[in-house]
């Protein structure tokens, strides 16, 4: 009988983008028991256990104190679904107490590199599994069922995210989502020769950054990727996307109440399995499968990570090592930094 795996939760709640219900839900659904979740005070906890109960009905218990429900309920793994302003705290304590991780995007912002190196070495040298959640590349299945096989590597990569943040903020919570696409493309690389452009709300009342464009080189062991990353302010659900590969284009349609996703291209539209269960369904079997060696990852040097995979679960295995965790953030850094420079 396979052992159930029990999680603790630390930002249960989706106050304005939080992904914490779901996350919870997806785990579930996937297998995994949610032994307690952490909120920022007594109320608050209660809150979110009570709306898990009622809209997804996961029953657990409520803590305030992140160390406080790891040393009650020596749980396997430790979600953590916080503003990412938190992050790095937070994987230190997971680390410290033996867990293995799930976190949200971005990893720890806005540390630099060698800081990162050492939360991310903190997990590596007790032999723990540090997961980012990435669900868009769940996406690709389908993509290829529109558009049929990828051609790899890919030459040409653009996506469209609509995060509720506003100027630089718009970086670090949604740059994540097209690093993860470029590298189970391509494999890690480094993002050169950013170029930003900066749009405005359009009034002398709103003169925020409500939109930026950012096109670069994606460049990895295999080659050169021209990369476009296109960012619009939107504050409510379901928020516009699309991504292109080469030429080939699908957008995500999401119909509510149900929140039914879809990609769409060429007049068709097929359905797609919720990317966030399935991503959270690979991270557990990645839980359970132990280590592997990192030459034994799926990678290929001319396919890039999804094309030699075999199983399209693998490409989460990139996720599952230091290079692929660090080489992101370093992206996240060369974008903001680009972003900073030209915004100033």
């Amino acid at each position: 009988m396979t052992k159930t795996i029990n999680i603790v939760l630390a930002g249960a709640r989706s106050v304005r983008q939080g992904t914490g219900p779901f996350i919870a839900a997806a785990l579930q659904k996937a297998g995994a028991r949610i032994a307690g979740i952490v909120g920022t005070s007594s109320d608050t906890a209660e809150l979110a256990r009570r709306e898990l109960a009622q809209r997804h009905h996961i029953t657990t218990k409520g803590y305030v104190d992140l160390r406080d429900a790891i040393a009650t309920e020596r749980p396997d793994v430790v979600a953590i679904c916080t503003p990412w302003q938190v992050h790095a705290e937070q994987l230190a304590i997971v680390a410290e107490a033996g867990c293995h991780c799930l976190v949200e995007k971005p990893l720890a912002w806005p540390l630099s590199t060698p800081q990162v190196d050492e939360l991310i070495s903190a997990f590596e040298q007790r032999g723990l599994l540090l997961h980012m959640v990435s669900q868009w590349p769940h996406t690709l299945p389908v993509f290829e069922s529109l558009h049929g096989a990828l051609t790899l590597p890919v030459q040409r990569f653009a996506m469209r995210l609509s995060p509720i943040s506003i100027g630089p903020t718009m970086i670090p919570d949604a740059a994540p989502h097209l690093i993860s696409m470029l590298q189970v493309l391509n494999g890690p690389g480094d993002c050169e020769d950013i170029v930003v452009t900066a749009g405005h709300g359009g009034s002398p009342e709103n003169s925020a950054i409500n939109s930026l464009i950012l096109d670069f080189a994606y460049r990895t062991d295999i080659g050169v990727t021209q990369a476009q990353l296109q960012l619009q302010t939107c504050a409510e659900r379901p928020r516009p996307a699309w991504y292109q590969v080469n030429d080939l284009k699908v957008e995500r349609e999401v119909v509510l109440p149900e929140y039914q996703q879809y990609l769409t291209a060429n007049g068709r539209r097929i359905g797609l399995d919720d990317p966030m269960g399935l991503m959270a369904a690979a991270f557990l079997t990645a839980l359970r499968d132990g280590p592997r060696s990192q030459s034994n990852t799926g990678f290929n040097r001319e396919q890039g990570f999804y094309g030699c995979t075999g199983t399209f679960a693998r490409i989460h295995d990139i996720w599952r090592y230091g290079e692929p965790l660090r080489r992101g953030h370093s992206n996240l850094l060369q974008l903001a930094d680009a972003c900073r420079a030209a915004l100033v």
